[in-house]
């Protein structure tokens, strides 16, 4: 099953990808939000130094380029999060919950402008960091987990955790998803007064 190219052909790797998502890292990394290769080289950070979706945030490059915009809208009672491509209005894609019980349980719905109905969902354990991205129902775009992470890693702080991204998989598109996932994951654990430690 061919992956889209979502946000841009340049984050497609032939071979599988090892990111590494760091939350407390050092200041001189603009921000706490960082995810890098398996080398450490800063690939997307956001603009804040807290990861909390207001009306707009922004992805960037290690160079300060905008990657993509997230916008989180209050429609219903889900919270809805529309991608673009860099700063502008060209819509990539929309992430919704799907049925909106726990946390923990929720699954989400991804759908690309393009299409007329949702082909990714994502789904496992959100408070635990444990969780994937799956295309149409069968193949695993990406693979979130506090076990694949580098060595290298562990010097920038105790919360980091890995994702392991499938050969031909947008990895800017798996790094917007993975920064939603951690904003509405921070606003559900303030919301319930922190019980959940890193």
């Amino acid at each position: 099953m061919e992956f889209p190219v979502i946000v841009d052909a340049q984050y497609c790797s032939p071979s599988e990808v090892k990111l590494t998502v760091a939350k407390k890292v050092l200041e001189y990394n603009n921000g706490n939000f960082v995810i890098t290769d398996s080398e450490g080289h800063t690939l997307f950070k956001l603009d804040q130094k807290k990861v909390f979706l207001r009306e707009l945030t922004v992805l960037r490059d290690d160079g300060d380029c905008p990657v993509v915009s997230i916008h989180k809208k209050k429609i219903s009672l889900h919270d809805t999060y529309q991608v673009y491509k860099g700063e502008s209005w060209t819509e990539l894609f929309t992430v919704w919950d799907k049925n909106m019980r726990d946390a923990a349980e929720l699954t989400y719905e991804i759908q690309l402008e393009a299409d007329s109905e949702p082909t990714f969902q994502v789904k496992g354990d959100f408070v635990r960091r444990n969780y994937e991205i799956i295309f149409k129902g069968a193949s695993i775009a990406a693979e979130v987990a506090k076990k694949h992470f580098s060595l290298t890693s562990m010097i920038t702080g105790k919360s980091n955790y890995g994702v392991l991204v499938s050969p031909n998989v947008d990895q800017a598109f798996v790094a917007a998803v993975v920064t939603i996932m951690e904003a509405i994951h921070n606003e559900n654990k303030e919301k319930h007064g922190g019980k959940h430690s890193d």
